[in-house]
Protein backbone atom coordinates (compact mmCIF):
# COMPACT_ATOMS: atom_id res chain seq x y z
CA UNK A 1 0.00 0.00 0.00
CA UNK A 2 1.28 3.40 -1.00
CA UNK A 3 2.18 5.84 1.80
CA UNK A 4 -0.27 8.34 0.29
CA UNK A 5 -3.12 5.83 0.69
CA UNK A 6 -2.17 5.13 4.31
CA UNK A 7 -2.21 8.83 5.12
CA UNK A 8 -5.55 9.22 3.37
CA UNK A 9 -7.07 6.37 5.41
CA UNK A 10 -5.72 7.82 8.68
CA UNK A 11 -7.20 11.23 7.84
CA UNK A 12 -10.58 9.62 7.19
CA UNK A 13 -10.41 7.72 10.49
CA UNK A 14 -9.49 10.84 12.42
CA UNK A 15 -12.29 12.75 10.72
CA UNK A 16 -14.81 10.01 11.63
CA UNK A 17 -13.57 10.01 15.22
CA UNK A 18 -13.94 13.78 15.44
CA UNK A 19 -17.50 13.62 14.09
CA UNK A 20 -18.34 10.92 16.65
CA UNK A 21 -16.98 13.02 19.52
CA UNK A 22 -18.96 16.07 18.38
CA UNK A 23 -22.12 14.01 18.03
CA UNK A 24 -21.67 12.55 21.49
CA UNK A 25 -21.06 15.95 23.06
CA UNK A 26 -24.17 17.44 21.45
CA UNK A 27 -26.32 14.50 22.45
CA UNK A 28 -25.36 14.72 26.16
CA UNK A 29 -27.19 17.30 28.27
CA UNK A 30 -25.04 20.33 29.05
CA UNK A 31 -25.19 19.84 32.78
CA UNK A 32 -23.85 16.29 32.37
CA UNK A 33 -21.19 17.36 29.89
CA UNK A 34 -19.84 19.90 32.41
CA UNK A 35 -18.32 17.91 35.30
CA UNK A 36 -17.52 21.03 37.37
CA UNK A 37 -21.16 22.15 37.30
CA UNK A 38 -22.34 18.61 38.11
CA UNK A 39 -19.89 18.45 41.02
CA UNK A 40 -21.09 21.80 42.40
CA UNK A 41 -24.73 20.69 42.13
CA UNK A 42 -23.98 17.45 43.97
CA UNK A 43 -22.32 19.38 46.80
CA UNK A 44 -25.28 21.76 46.99
CA UNK A 45 -27.84 18.96 47.07
CA UNK A 46 -25.87 17.18 49.79
CA UNK A 47 -26.06 20.29 51.99
CA UNK A 48 -22.32 21.08 51.91
CA UNK A 49 -23.01 24.71 51.09
CA UNK A 50 -19.57 26.13 51.71
CA UNK A 51 -17.91 23.59 49.43
CA UNK A 52 -20.66 24.07 46.84
CA UNK A 53 -20.11 27.82 46.88
CA UNK A 54 -16.41 27.35 46.19
CA UNK A 55 -17.21 24.90 43.38
CA UNK A 56 -19.60 27.36 41.69
CA UNK A 57 -17.04 30.15 41.98
CA UNK A 58 -14.37 27.88 40.50
CA UNK A 59 -16.70 27.12 37.59
CA UNK A 60 -17.16 30.83 36.93
CA UNK A 61 -13.44 31.54 37.24
CA UNK A 62 -12.25 28.88 34.78
CA UNK A 63 -15.18 29.31 32.40
CA UNK A 64 -16.38 32.97 32.54
CA UNK A 65 -18.74 32.42 29.60
CA UNK A 66 -20.38 29.30 30.99
CA UNK A 67 -24.07 28.91 30.28
CA UNK A 68 -24.50 28.11 33.99
CA UNK A 69 -23.32 31.50 35.21
CA UNK A 70 -26.80 32.64 36.26
CA UNK A 71 -27.48 29.33 37.99
CA UNK A 72 -24.13 29.56 39.77
CA UNK A 73 -24.86 33.09 40.98
CA UNK A 74 -28.30 32.02 42.20
CA UNK A 75 -26.89 28.97 43.97
CA UNK A 76 -24.15 31.02 45.63
CA UNK A 77 -26.82 33.35 47.04
CA UNK A 78 -28.77 30.32 48.23
CA UNK A 79 -25.74 28.92 50.05
CA UNK A 80 -25.48 32.12 52.07
CA UNK A 81 -29.21 31.94 52.82
CA UNK A 82 -29.02 28.35 54.04
CA UNK A 83 -26.01 29.22 56.18
CA UNK A 84 -28.03 32.01 57.85
CA UNK A 85 -25.97 34.82 56.33
CA UNK A 86 -29.08 36.81 55.46
CA UNK A 87 -27.35 40.12 54.68
CA UNK A 88 -24.99 38.61 52.10
CA UNK A 89 -27.77 36.52 50.61
CA UNK A 90 -30.05 39.54 50.28
CA UNK A 91 -27.36 41.56 48.53
CA UNK A 92 -26.77 38.82 45.96
CA UNK A 93 -30.46 38.14 45.34
CA UNK A 94 -31.10 41.86 44.94
CA UNK A 95 -28.20 42.15 42.46
CA UNK A 96 -29.24 39.09 40.47
CA UNK A 97 -31.91 40.74 38.28
CA UNK A 98 -29.47 43.47 37.26
CA UNK A 99 -26.70 41.04 36.34
CA UNK A 100 -29.03 38.49 34.69
CA UNK A 101 -32.06 40.47 33.45
CA UNK A 102 -33.18 37.70 31.08
CA UNK A 103 -32.62 34.71 33.35
CA UNK A 104 -35.75 32.79 34.38
CA UNK A 105 -34.16 32.60 37.83
CA UNK A 106 -34.68 36.35 38.32
CA UNK A 107 -38.21 35.59 39.53
CA UNK A 108 -36.89 33.01 41.98
CA UNK A 109 -34.44 35.63 43.25
CA UNK A 110 -37.22 38.11 43.94
CA UNK A 111 -39.20 35.36 45.65
CA UNK A 112 -36.18 34.71 47.86
CA UNK A 113 -36.03 38.42 48.71
CA UNK A 114 -39.62 38.18 49.90
CA UNK A 115 -38.68 35.12 51.94
CA UNK A 116 -35.76 36.98 53.54
CA UNK A 117 -38.00 39.90 54.54
CA UNK A 118 -40.53 37.41 55.91
CA UNK A 119 -37.85 35.62 57.95
CA UNK A 120 -36.78 38.97 59.41
CA UNK A 121 -40.34 39.76 60.48
CA UNK A 122 -40.61 42.58 57.92
CA UNK A 123 -44.05 41.48 56.81
CA UNK A 124 -45.11 44.70 55.10
CA UNK A 125 -41.89 44.82 53.06
CA UNK A 126 -42.23 41.13 52.21
CA UNK A 127 -45.80 41.66 50.94
CA UNK A 128 -44.68 44.59 48.77
CA UNK A 129 -41.79 42.61 47.28
CA UNK A 130 -44.07 39.68 46.50
CA UNK A 131 -46.76 41.95 45.06
CA UNK A 132 -44.21 43.39 42.63
CA UNK A 133 -43.23 39.84 41.71
CA UNK A 134 -46.84 38.88 40.97
CA UNK A 135 -47.05 41.81 38.55
CA UNK A 136 -44.16 40.56 36.40
CA UNK A 137 -44.27 36.76 36.60
CA UNK A 138 -46.80 34.35 35.09
CA UNK A 139 -44.96 31.22 36.18
CA UNK A 140 -47.61 29.12 38.02
CA UNK A 141 -45.17 27.87 40.66
CA UNK A 142 -43.82 31.36 41.33
CA UNK A 143 -47.34 32.81 41.54
CA UNK A 144 -48.45 30.06 43.90
CA UNK A 145 -45.43 30.49 46.18
CA UNK A 146 -45.81 34.29 46.22
CA UNK A 147 -49.49 34.13 47.20
CA UNK A 148 -48.73 31.48 49.81
CA UNK A 149 -46.00 33.56 51.42
CA UNK A 150 -48.17 36.71 51.30
CA UNK A 151 -50.84 34.68 53.08
CA UNK A 152 -48.41 33.93 55.89
CA UNK A 153 -47.44 37.60 56.09
CA UNK A 154 -51.10 38.41 56.75
CA UNK A 155 -51.35 35.56 59.25
CA UNK A 156 -48.48 36.98 61.28
CA UNK A 157 -50.13 40.41 61.32
CA UNK A 158 -53.48 38.75 62.23
CA UNK A 159 -55.23 40.07 59.13
CA UNK A 160 -57.18 36.86 58.79
CA UNK A 161 -59.47 37.75 55.86
CA UNK A 162 -56.60 38.81 53.61
CA UNK A 163 -54.67 35.72 54.63
CA UNK A 164 -57.59 33.54 53.53
CA UNK A 165 -57.79 35.39 50.19
CA UNK A 166 -54.08 34.92 49.48
CA UNK A 167 -54.12 31.23 50.42
CA UNK A 168 -57.08 30.60 48.15
CA UNK A 169 -55.13 32.14 45.27
CA UNK A 170 -52.26 29.77 46.08
CA UNK A 171 -54.63 26.81 45.70
CA UNK A 172 -53.39 25.85 42.21
CA UNK A 173 -51.12 22.80 42.41
CA UNK A 174 -50.79 19.34 43.93
CA UNK A 175 -50.43 20.97 47.35
CA UNK A 176 -53.68 22.86 46.71
CA UNK A 177 -55.76 20.50 48.85
CA UNK A 178 -53.56 21.15 51.88
CA UNK A 179 -53.42 24.91 51.24
CA UNK A 180 -57.19 24.89 50.91
CA UNK A 181 -57.45 23.08 54.26
CA UNK A 182 -55.30 25.79 55.83
CA UNK A 183 -57.59 28.48 54.44
CA UNK A 184 -60.62 26.58 55.74
CA UNK A 185 -59.08 26.41 59.21
CA UNK A 186 -58.62 30.17 59.17
CA UNK A 187 -62.19 30.66 57.98
CA UNK A 188 -63.60 28.45 60.73
CA UNK A 189 -61.45 29.64 63.64
CA UNK A 190 -61.29 33.38 63.04
CA UNK A 191 -61.94 35.93 64.31
CA UNK A 192 -60.39 34.67 67.53
CA UNK A 193 -62.06 35.22 70.86
CA UNK A 194 -60.23 38.13 72.47
CA UNK A 195 -60.34 40.23 75.61
CA UNK A 196 -60.87 43.96 75.27
CA UNK A 197 -58.18 46.00 77.08
CA UNK A 198 -60.65 48.90 77.31
CA UNK A 199 -63.28 46.71 78.99
CA UNK A 200 -60.66 45.28 81.35
CA UNK A 201 -59.55 48.79 82.30
CA UNK A 202 -63.05 50.03 83.03
CA UNK A 203 -63.92 46.92 85.02
CA UNK A 204 -60.92 47.46 87.29
CA UNK A 205 -61.81 51.14 87.55
CA UNK A 206 -65.24 50.30 88.94
CA UNK A 207 -64.23 47.21 90.96
CA UNK A 208 -60.47 46.81 91.47
CA UNK A 209 -59.29 43.35 90.40
CA UNK A 210 -62.31 42.55 88.22
CA UNK A 211 -60.43 43.50 85.03
CA UNK A 212 -57.69 41.03 85.92
CA UNK A 213 -60.28 38.32 86.47
CA UNK A 214 -61.83 39.17 83.08
CA UNK A 215 -58.39 38.80 81.46
CA UNK A 216 -57.93 35.37 83.03
CA UNK A 217 -55.50 36.44 85.77
CA UNK A 218 -57.24 34.98 88.82
CA UNK A 219 -54.44 35.36 91.40
CA UNK A 220 -53.62 38.90 90.25
CA UNK A 221 -57.31 39.83 90.39
CA UNK A 222 -57.77 38.53 93.94
CA UNK A 223 -54.57 40.24 95.11
CA UNK A 224 -55.54 43.56 93.51
CA UNK A 225 -59.04 43.42 95.02
CA UNK A 226 -57.67 42.61 98.48
CA UNK A 227 -54.94 45.29 98.36
CA UNK A 228 -57.16 48.06 97.04
CA UNK A 229 -59.99 47.04 99.39
CA UNK A 230 -57.62 47.19 102.34
CA UNK A 231 -56.34 50.64 101.39
CA UNK A 232 -59.88 51.95 100.91
CA UNK A 233 -60.87 50.60 104.31
CA UNK A 234 -57.85 52.20 105.96
CA UNK A 235 -58.56 55.56 104.28
CA UNK A 236 -62.22 55.49 105.37
CA UNK A 237 -61.22 54.46 108.90
CA UNK A 238 -58.74 57.35 109.10
CA UNK A 239 -61.45 59.81 108.05
CA UNK A 240 -63.85 58.40 110.61
CA UNK A 241 -61.25 58.85 113.34
CA UNK A 242 -60.30 62.29 111.97
CA UNK A 243 -56.73 61.27 111.21
CA UNK A 244 -56.64 63.40 108.11
CA UNK A 245 -52.86 63.33 107.66
CA UNK A 246 -52.93 59.52 107.76
CA UNK A 247 -55.85 59.59 105.36
CA UNK A 248 -53.91 61.76 102.91
CA UNK A 249 -50.90 59.44 103.01
CA UNK A 250 -53.04 56.35 102.59
CA UNK A 251 -54.95 57.99 99.73
CA UNK A 252 -51.76 58.91 97.88
CA UNK A 253 -50.45 55.38 98.27
CA UNK A 254 -53.84 53.89 97.44
CA UNK A 255 -54.22 56.02 94.30
CA UNK A 256 -50.98 54.63 92.96
CA UNK A 257 -52.10 51.05 93.49
CA UNK A 258 -55.60 51.83 92.23
CA UNK A 259 -54.34 53.31 88.98
CA UNK A 260 -51.77 50.54 88.60
CA UNK A 261 -54.57 48.02 89.01
CA UNK A 262 -56.37 49.60 86.05
CA UNK A 263 -53.23 49.67 83.88
CA UNK A 264 -52.37 46.07 84.75
CA UNK A 265 -55.86 44.92 83.74
CA UNK A 266 -55.41 46.49 80.30
CA UNK A 267 -51.96 44.96 79.92
CA UNK A 268 -53.15 41.50 80.95
CA UNK A 269 -55.97 41.65 78.37
CA UNK A 270 -53.53 42.65 75.62
CA UNK A 271 -51.13 39.85 76.66
CA UNK A 272 -54.01 37.36 76.62
CA UNK A 273 -54.83 38.34 73.05
CA UNK A 274 -51.19 38.16 71.97
CA UNK A 275 -50.69 34.76 73.55
CA UNK A 276 -53.92 33.46 72.02
CA UNK A 277 -52.89 34.70 68.56
CA UNK A 278 -49.39 33.22 68.81
CA UNK A 279 -50.77 29.87 69.93
CA UNK A 280 -53.14 29.85 66.96
CA UNK A 281 -50.31 30.77 64.54
CA UNK A 282 -48.18 27.93 65.93
CA UNK A 283 -51.09 25.55 65.33
CA UNK A 284 -51.30 26.76 61.72
CA UNK A 285 -47.55 26.28 61.30
CA UNK A 286 -47.79 22.68 62.44
CA UNK A 287 -50.68 22.11 60.06
CA UNK A 288 -48.75 23.62 57.15
CA UNK A 289 -45.35 22.14 57.99
CA UNK A 290 -45.36 19.55 55.25
CA UNK A 291 -47.31 21.42 52.56
CA UNK A 292 -45.39 24.62 51.95
CA UNK A 293 -44.81 25.18 48.20
CA UNK A 294 -41.15 25.15 47.10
Amino acid sequence: MQPQNVIHILIKLLYSLLISIIAFATSVPAEIANPQYRYAEQLFESGDYQAARLAYKRLQFYDPDTEFRDTADYRIAQTYYYQNEATRAEGLFRKFSTVHPNSPLRFQSQLMLGQLHFDAGEYSLARTTLFELLNVSNDPEIVEAAHYLRGWCYIHTTDWNKAISELRQADTSQSGKSVRALAETLLEETPLLTKSPQVAGWLSTVVPGSGQLYAGKIKEGIFSAALNGTLIYLAVDAIRERRYVDCAGISLLGWRFYWGNRTDAQRFAAEYNKHHEQAFIETLKRQAESVRPH
